[in-house]
């Protein structure tokens, strides 16, 4: 440690006397050449905003005076090049442009030397004025009202990603068929009708039983079969087991997280949100002009789209809030104090502002909410987004033609940011440990009803489904039984229709032998023709017999009166 100190202060000391310095264009020259030439003048004019804690002006006894972070390295900046400063404040506390804000003093050269501002450096200011050594890295980033619930979900699904919850569902879907697609080609293969005769709706109910470490009702012969069995069994077992983990971990000390995380989530998510009129926000924003495009335009236009998408970790497009400035879902408000500020945003309403004044609002209420003695839980009302929706550098300003000081303060500049005297002014205010974060790692964890929401839902889905299926299967065994009973009232009539018809032959032959034994022929007895040519009774062998020609001319014999008369009439 004392080595550390030992090193920095030589740090220090070699860079306020070191000879050689690298100018602006990255050339290595010496300081006695870079030396300013034209000596600074013993008193400037400078000009500033409200963007506390960063600047600020109040009047005080008709005179002008400055605070914040800017004027105390002006302080640091006159005391050490002798000069005295007046404040000639702006119409504005706005940017502007040419005709307003602070850009407007700028512009015209006779009005300030110097703007002492932590202002953007941005491109589209450049035709208004130059910048001086960047003093510090600004960050945009947005502010919102802690919600109670964490973007995370459901505890029943925290524990994996939707990635992970994705594949394991693909894998339930494809595994069943894989392995009846294995059994059914062996036993095609090898010809075994004792084989592994699967079905695939039997392979599914395995795969699923499994999951859930319930039996199965197929077993694998063969070693391939029980090759694939145990490969989703060993990842049955590996995931259920990691899946036990996760849950235990989350319940007991959870990660909390915001549905927000960059400038897409709050333009397509439907945020509304609140900003500075007049500053960085708004001054981009009205940069983009709606103009009708050529072809060659578009054709740009979609392709900046498409590496602004490609490269969205490294570069950030405010234009992207015109849409939902568009929607109305946009207000610009003037510079307000701290607390109509926290009082303007929601769980569905931001502020997007700088992380460091950010960061100074949050520890204000907390400060105010812990000397009224409230809960912890109740103190970090607010939080940050942990992303950011731009990220530019800061610097003071100078007129647009150049200034006499310019040059003299750009190299005091330097030396303290490499000094690290700017970032140690400005982490100052603030506490060392974090304050508020997204996550606040409470460890006061207890189970609550939202948890077991997704419980609920599956309960309900499940039951709803058997009832539908209950459903259905009443009316598919309704259906059934009326087609079974249509297939037996149609067997029935048509064994009684059957039954009718030998009976009512049975009665017409025992009328036909009623009327042969009385003597009379009927008619069905006769050829169809009805041509018997004749009919006699003739004595043959001790029995009677009629004697009848047909129109052939056989005779045919009959007997009478006896047995063999019925079986001729069912032969005839």
């Amino acid at each position: 440690m004392l080595f550390s100190r030992a090193l920095l202060v030589a740090t220090v000391v070699w860079l306020q006397h070191c000879t050689r310095c690298v100018d602006s264009q990255g050339n290595v020259a010496n300081e006695a050449d870079d030396k300013p030439k034209t000596p600074i003048p013993s008193h400037v004019t400078v000009t500033s905003w409200n963007d506390m804690p960063f600047s600020g002006i109040v009047e005080e006894n008709g005179k002008w005076i400055g605070k914040g972070y800017a004027f105390y390295i002006l302080d640091l900046l006159s005391s050490r090049l002798n000069f005295s400063y007046t404040i000639i404040p702006p119409r504005e506390h706005i940017l502007g442009n040419e005709n307003s804000g602070v850009l407007s003093l700028l512009y015209e050269k006779q009005k300030v030397d110097i703007a002492v501002a932590y202002l953007p450096v941005l491109p589209e200011m450049r035709r208004y004025c130059t910048f001086s050594t960047f003093l510090d890295e600004m960050k945009l980033t947005a502010l919102m009202k802690r919600p109670h619930e964490s973007a995370t979900g459901s505890g029943l699904l925290a524990p994996f990603e939707r990635t992970v919850w994705i594949l394991v569902l693909a894998s339930l879907v494809f595994v069943g068929p894989v392995i009846y697609f294995f059994a059914y080609i062996r036993s095609k293969l090898w010809h075994d009708p004792d084989s592994e005769r699967f079905s695939l709706t039997s392979c599914f109910w395995f795969v699923y039983s499994s999951l859930l470490k319930q039996g199965t009702n197929i077993v694998a012969t063969t070693d391939s079969t029980r090759m694939l069995f145990a490969t989703w069994w060993i990842f049955i077992l590996i995931l259920t087991s990691f899946y036990t983990a996760n849950l235990t971990a989350f319940l007991t000390k959870p990660q909390f997280t915001l549905s927000i995380s960059s400038l897409q989530d709050i333009v397509h998510k439907g945020y509304s949100w609140v900003t500075y009129k007049g500053r960085t926000v708004d001054f981009l924003l009205s940069q983009v002009k709606s103009r009708p495009m050529s072809t060659g335009s578009k054709v740009f236009r979609i392709l900046s789209n498409f590496l602004f998408f490609f490269f969205q970790n490294h570069y950030n497009d405010l234009s992207l809030l015109n849409a939902s400035k568009r929607q109305g879902k946009g207000v610009f408000i003037y510079y307000e104090p701290s607390k109509a500020i926290l009082n303007s945003v929601s769980t569905k309403r931001l502020f997007l502002g700088e992380a460091h004044y950010l960061q100074t609002l949050i520890f204000q209420d907390y400060i105010n909410k812990t000397r009224r003695h409230l809960d912890h839980s109740l103190r970090c009302t607010y939080v940050i987004m942990p992303g950011n929706i731009l990220v530019t550098n800061r610097a003071f300003g100078f007129p647009l033609n150049g200034s006499i000081i310019e040059n003299h303060i750009n190299k005091m500049l330097l030396r303290l940011v490499e000094t690290g005297i700017i970032q140690h002014r400005q982490e100052e205010d603030l506490p060392l440990a974090e304050i508020c974060p997204v996550d606040l790692r409470s460890t006061e964890r207890q189970l609550r009803n939202t948890d077991l929401l997704l419980t609920y839902k599956v309960v309900v889905a499940g039951y709803a489904i058997a009832s539908i299926i209950f459903l259905f299967e009443i009316i598919f065994a309704f259906i059934w039984s009326r087609i079974k009973y249509s297939k037996q009232r149609d067997t029935r009539n048509s064994l009684a229709l059957r039954v009718k018809s030998d009976h009512s032959k049975k009665n017409s032959l025992r009328q036909k032998r009623i009327t042969f034994l009385k003597g009379n022929t009927p008619d069905i007895y006769q050829p169809p023709e009805n041509i018997l040519m004749q009919r006699k009774q003739e004595l043959i062998n001790g029995r009677n017999y009629y004697v009848v020609t047909d129109s052939a001319g056989d005779r045919r014999l009959i007997p009478i009166r006896t047995p063999s008369a019925i079986l001729f009439q069912y032969a005839s």
